[in-house]
């Protein structure tokens, strides 16, 4: 198969642009990335966008509705839709389409204007035989963040992770962060502040949950061959994966109300998967790994993530934070970016967060939050009905 190279990136800062429509988000996102590619938008030869559940009928096709914006050309546009993990499966379409030969210079982008608050459940259009389990667990009060409490209370009575080890995941994210000058929240914050914040979801406290954003990402992907014409410092794409769930995986999850464990799966079976696929397909491991961007949707998760992508023995996460391994400088920095904590959500573009740093970390352009000597890093992200993926980009 063809070899993949990234020689572009875009970012628009996150918050909440209420003047701003969604398809201008995107446009000056993706101008951006071709910029730094040192492309125009007529050398492209497909589009994978993600489809996002809330700009409506036009956010299903927001790479038609984007296109239309930068000017028809008559490329492929396939947009996609993997709930929160929408990124990842962008970028393995993206990645696929090079590596099969089908295209040599594609672009992967993605945006999203979420709700404020927490996320509503979707009104359901088609007639279906009972209401759905994502109306149903709505109707009796289970937002995201129960379910996200759920396991951390039963890993806070495994492992003996304690308040205060939650709050130091928030802490280190806010370090990060404020060194972002396209991150949301730029303030370093306390443990006690942390500890002070309103519960939430018991024991998951108001900063120690992301907040719902907007925001957009866009990569410029290229034959790695052919990338030399372009930059002097194309970055590969080791791998890139996509997973869902394995039967028996016993987490709560979303949207699920009802769990079937069975032996020997994995929590969040499809982050296990993803993980090693992507390992296997790189032909390295996580000790071959400088830095790592995963999903903080909230204080368990980078917890739970350090542990199923295999950087540490299951219930010994929270010891990294303990021992601040986790930040920049660190034996393993955890979430450079900041993180989704100090970024927010915005579902549909959440992982172009985490490829536009690892793009910017292997280049040396990270300023201030630079990985001394990072070569490899990796990313996953987190979606609803077990959808996840994970990418591995090297020098």
């Amino acid at each position: 198969m063809t070899r993949v190279a990234i020689i572009g990136v875009g970012l628009h800062p996150w918050g909440k642009f209420p003047e701003k429509p969604w398809t201008q988000i995107m446009v000056d996102t993706a101008r951006e990335a071709l910029a730094d590619a040192g492309v125009e938008w007529t050398d492209i030869q497909t589009l994978i966008a993600g489809s996002q559940i809330w700009g409506g009928r036009k956010g299903t096709y927001a790479g038609n509705y984007f296109a239309e914006v930068m000017g028809e050309t008559g490329i492929p546009i396939i947009n996609v839709n993997n709930a929160c993990a929408t990124a990842g499966a962008v970028m393995r379409v993206a990645y696929m389409t090079i590596a099969s030969g089908v295209a040599d210079l594609v672009m992967a982008a993605g945006v999203d204007k979420s709700p404020k608050g927490f996320f509503p459940s979707l009104p359901v259009y088609h007639q279906e035989p009972m209401p759905s389990v994502d109306t149903l667990r709505w109707n009796i009060g289970l937002p995201n963040p129960v379910f996200w409490a759920l396991e951390c209370r039963r890993r806070m009575e495994l492992y003996g992770v304690t308040d205060a080890d939650l709050a130091k995941t928030k802490v280190v994210m806010s370090k990060h962060g404020v060194l972002n000058p396209k991150a949301r929240y730029r303030k370093i914050f306390t443990e006690e502040e942390v500890l002070n914040s309103a519960m939430v979801a018991d024991p998951l406290r108001l900063y120690e949950i992301c907040a719902t954003s907007d925001g957009a990402g866009a990569v410029v992907l290229c034959n790695l061959q052919k990338a030399k014409k372009y930059t002097t410092k194309p970055i590969i794409v080791a791998a890139s994966s996509v997973a869902s769930g394995v039967y028996g995986d016993p987490t709560a999850r979303i949207p699920s109300l009802g769990i079937n464990p069975k032996p020997g799966v994995p929590i969040i079976s499809e982050s296990y998967v993803a993980a090693k696929a992507a390992y296997d397909q790189a032909g390295i491991g996580p000790e071959d790994i400088d830095f790592v961007e995963l999903p903080d949707n909230s204080a368990w998760h980078p917890l739970q993530y350090l542990e199923t992508m295999g950087f540490c023995k299951e219930g010994e996460s929270h010891l990294l934070f303990r021992k601040e391994e986790t930040l920049i400088g660190g034996k393993l920095p955890v979430c450079p970016s900041g993180g989704f904590s100090s970024f927010g959500e915005a579902t549909m573009a959440q992982g172009f967060v985490q490829v536009y740093e690892i793009v910017k970390q292997l280049r040396e352009e990270a300023g201030a939050r630079q990985v001394k000597g990072a070569k490899v890093g990796i990313a996953e992200v987190y979606g609803a009905a077990a959808n996840n993926s994970a990418l591995i980009l090297k020098k």
